[in-house]
C-alpha cells in the first residue's frame, strides 16, 4: 500500500503536551467495513539535539538486547545493504542516491559518512553480488563495483512507477535475481498482465528467466530460508476496505502460481469491491492473456489460488524482510525472518510502526509473528515517533533498522 507522510507536529512544543494535543484531535472513528478509514496518528519532530535521547530511549526490544544510535541526519534512507569490509550502504529515493556509513571506531556508530552515487531516480532496492552492488529504481536496475561508483544498466525497460513505484531486487541461493514488481493501482486489472503485481527471475547478466508468480499487489519484503531454501515473501493488502480487511499476507513463493490479487485476499476471500472482473485477468505467471471464459466466476478465480500461509493486521505495511544467519543473536532467532512494518495510514486505530519476528520451526514452517522493536507509536495510538524501514545485519551479527521518518538508523545487539 502507499504510505503518505504524516503530518509533523511543530517541534517546540513539549513532549507531553504534543501527545495530549494529539490525542485531543482525534475523532471518534468506528470501523467502517468495506469503506476507507482514516488514521489520526501525527507525527512528533524533536529538535536534532534531542534526537539520540528522546527517540531511541523509547524504543523498547527483549530482554539481553540493547538499541542504540548508529547514525542520523541521513534525510530519508531506505533499503540497506552491508559490504564485506562492514561498509553499510543505504539508499535515498528522494535524493536518487546511495550513502556509504562506516564504523571505523567499532563503537557501534557510524563515524565515516560519504555519497557513493548519485543520479539514480527512484532508487530503493539494494543487494550485494560478486563485489558488486545491484541497485534497484522503478523501471531500471543498476550494477556497480563496490571500490568505485559506476553504474551501468543491468536490467531496464520495467513497467513504470504507478501506485507501487518501489523496486527490490534480491539475490537467489542460486546466483540468480528476483526482481519485484508492484501494481499499477490499488485494486485493477492490470493492462501489462506479464509483469505488474508479480516476483521476475533473471540471469545475473540481466537476461530475464521467468516470471516466478503474480498476484503479488506489493512483495516488498522477500528472502530465502537459509535451511529449506523456500522463499518467503510479506504482500500488501488492498487499500479502502475498512480497518480490518484485507490483511497483509505472509506467502511461501513458488513458481506457477497466482496469489489472489485483485480479485480475493488472505485465505481465498472473494472482494466484492474488487474492481477486475476475472475474466479479465490471467492465472497463469506469464501470460498475456487472461485464461478465464466470460463467465469466469469470482468463486472458481479464487479457488485457483494459493493462499497465504499467516498474515498480520491489515494497513501494517510490511517493507524488509530479511532471515537471520548471524551467530550474536540467541541460538533460538537462527533462522527466523524479521520484517519491518512501517505502519498504517488509513485505520482508525493505527498498526504496524515496529519491527517483528517471523519464528520458523524446525521443519522449516512458519509460526507466528511476535514484537521485536517497538515504541514508535505510543500506547494510545495517538503520536508515531518513527517508521521502520529497512533490515541489515552487520558482520558481527547485530541489527541494523532504517527510519526514513527521523533520518536514523538504529543497531539493536544482543548481551555485551
Amino acid at each position: 500500500m502507499s504510505c503518505p507522510q504524516l503530518p509533523f507536529l511543530p517541534s517546540l512544543l513539549p513532549w507531553s503536551a504534543a501527545a495530549l494535543l494529539a490525542a485531543a484531535a482525534l475523532p471518534a472513528l468506528a470501523q467502517q467495513p468495506l469503506e476507507r478509514g482514516s488514521a489520526q496518528v501525527h507525527r512528533l519532530s524533536p529538535a536534532q539535539g534531542e534526537f539520540s535521547t528522546a527517540i531511541v530511549n523509547r524504543l523498547s526490544v527483549p530482554p539481553g538486547f540493547r538499541v542504540k544510535l548508529f547514525a542520523f541526519g541521513l534525510g530519508k534512507p531506505r533499503m540497506m545493504e552491508v559490504g564485506p569490509d562492514g561498509t553499510v550502504y543505504v539508499t535515498r529515493r528522494n535524493r536518487g542516491d546511495v550513502l556509504a556509513l562506516r564504523d571505523s571506531d567499532g563503537d557501534g556508530r557510524a563515524d565515516e559518512r560519504r555519497v557513493f552515487a548519485t543520479g539514480l531516480q527512484d532508487v530503493n532496492g539494494i543487494a550485494l553480488q560478486g563485489g558488486e552492488l545491484l541497485l534497484a529504481a522503478s523501471t531500471t536496475i543498476w550494477r556497480t563495483p563496490l571500490d568505485r561508483a559506476a553504474p551501468r544498466v543491468l536490467i531496464g525497460g520495467l513497467p513504470d512507477a504507478g501506485q507501487h513505484a518501489n523496486r527490490m531486487v534480491r539475490v537467489a541461493p542460486d546466483g540468480t535475481l528476483v526482481v519485484s514488481v508492484g501494481s499499477s493501482c490499488n485494486n485493477c486489472a492490470e493492462g501489462n498482465q506479464v509483469e505488474r503485481a508479480t516476483l521476475i527471475r533473471y540471469s545475473a547478466a540481466g537476461e530475464r528467466i521467468e516470471v516466478i508468480a503474480k498476484g503479488l499487489r506489493n512483495t516488498i519484503g522477500y528472502d530465502w530460508h537459509p535451511r529449506s531454501g523456500s522463499l518467503w515473501g510479506m504482500d500488501h493488502g488492498s487499500d479502502f476496505r475498512g480497518d480490518r480487511i484485507p490483511p497483509e499476507e505472509l506467502n511461501r513463493i513458488q513458481a506457477g502460481k497466482h496469489y489472489g490479487w485483485p480479485i480475493c485476499w488472505g485465505h481465498r476471500q472473494i472482494d466484492p469491491l474488487a474492481e477486475a472482473r476475472p475474466a479479465e485477468v490471467a492465472l497463469r505467471p506469464g501470460d498475456a492473456k487472461p485464461n478465464g471464459a466470460p463467465n469466469f466466476t469470482r468463486e472458481a478465480f479464487c479457488a485457483k489460488t494459493e493462499p497465504p500461509v499467516l498474515t498480520l493486521p491489515a494497513h501494517s505495511a510490511p517493507l524488509a524482510m530479511r532471515f537471520y544467519t548471524g551467530t550474536q543473536f540467541p541460538a533460538q532467532m537462527r533462522g527466523d525472518a524479521f520484517v519491518a512494518l512501517r505502519g498504517s495510514w488509513n485505520r482508525s486505530d493505527p498498526t504496524g510502526y515496529k519491527v517483528v519476528r517471523l519464528r520458523f520451526g524446525p521443519d522449516g514452517q512458519p509460526q507466528g509473528f511476535e514484537d521485536f522493536l517497538t515504541g514508535f507509536l505510543n500506547a494510545e495510538g495517538t503520536v508515531q515517533y518513527g517508521r521502520p524501514v529497512g533490515i541489515a545485519w552487520l558482520p558481527d551479527g547485530s541489527m541494523l533498522v532504517s527510519d526514513d521518518s527521523n533520518g536514523a538508523i538504529y543497531r539493536v545487539s544482543y548481551g555485551g
